[in-house]
């Protein structure tokens, strides 16, 4: 028994590396890009909505424009063959060419409203495309953190063997 109690034991100690902690940093990083990402696509949908909106408003200008163009020439071309058969009197001739001239201005208005929306369309335009343009950069920049994180955690795990 007191043998057993000189004794003691041979075993080496192991060298036993500390586990260390992953770093999520890249990974929480990663996550924030994602959700400027899904931010950036919201912005895109709403700027695409925003010039289809604009677009339709510039073509129902426009069909509106035409009509009341083609309103005052078939006006006026009645006001004339009427005058010119002899229907009508000269007082009469001039009061359809007052209303003739006022269909024109209306129609001049309508023209002015037109190119108010091309511009508000260009700025949609712009506005969507700018978007799309960050979408895809924002894209493109998590891709590569992506690939950079794959990269480091290969090379951390080729360090540990």
């Amino acid at each position: 028994m007191q043998r057993s109690l000189v004794r003691q034991s041979r075993r080496e100690v192991i060298d036993v590396p500390e586990t260390t902690r992953a770093d999520k940093s890249m990974d929480m990083l990663l996550k924030l890009r994602k959700q400027r990402i899904e931010r950036f696509e919201q912005e895109r949908r709403a700027a695409r909505v925003e010039w289809r909106r604009q677009r339709t408003e510039l073509r129902d200008l426009k069909a509106r424009r035409r009509q009341a163009l083609q309103d005052a020439r078939d006006f006026w071309q009645r006001a004339r063959e009427q005058f010119f058969s002899m229907v009508t009197t000269s007082g009469e001739y001039r009061k359809a060419k007052a209303i003739y001239e006022r269909m024109k201005q209306r129609a001049a208005e309508l023209y002015e409203n037109c190119q108010d929306a091309v511009r508000r369309c260009r700025t949609s335009r712009t506005a969507f495309f700018d978007a799309c343009k960050a979408l895809n950069d924002a894209r493109r920049q998590h891709e590569k953190l992506g690939m950079l994180r794959d990269e480091i955690r290969l090379l951390n795990r080729q360090s540990e063997e």
